[in-house]
């Protein structure tokens, strides 16, 4: 199955940033479906990013409005913000030099509802291409020698 990307530009605070809003690109491909991404512009003009990439269903949960604490054990997390309309999503939240940002819960939960209208919740393995997969990994085995 083939199918667009989603993108979708999210504007973002950094904690250490104040009063500074960036514009980010969400980011959801069909192909690789339990994932999300979330682009940075650089900074100087460069035409690369910074990619952010995680779990689907970690956004998900972090989303939840009901949820009291953030979602994530891992390298990131996402919760409930200070400010309702607010989620706070951190980069290596365990890290003294964790990277806190804040985005409007309306955007993202607008593009969140837009991944599961493309890819519905448990239908995430139909979408990805596995002899693709199988390919390429049978490929680094034997380029790094080994047998199949």
């Amino acid at each position: 199955m083939t199918i667009s990307k989603i993108r979708v530009p999210l504007t973002v605070a950094f904690a250490h940033l104040p009063n500074v809003s960036v514009r980010v690109q969400a980011v959801y491909v069909p192909a690789d479906p339990y994932a999300v991404q979330l682009r940075f512009p650089s900074s100087a003009g460069r035409a690369d990013t910074t990619e952010w990439v995680f779990a689907r269903s970690l956004l998900a949960q972090g989303m939840d409005p009901l949820a009291l604490t953030p979602a994530g054990d891992g390298d990131i997390t996402v919760g409930p913000a200070e400010a309702d309309d607010y989620v706070e999503i951190v980069l290596h939240p365990h890290a003294p030099e964790r990277t806190r940002l804040f985005a409007r819960r309306d955007e993202l939960s607008s593009f969140l509802a837009n991944t599961y209208m493309k890819v519905p919740d448990e239908q995430e393995d139909h979408w990805i291409d596995w002899a693709g997969a199988w390919s390429w990994l049978r490929r680094c085995v034997l380029e790094a020698g080994g047998a199949v």
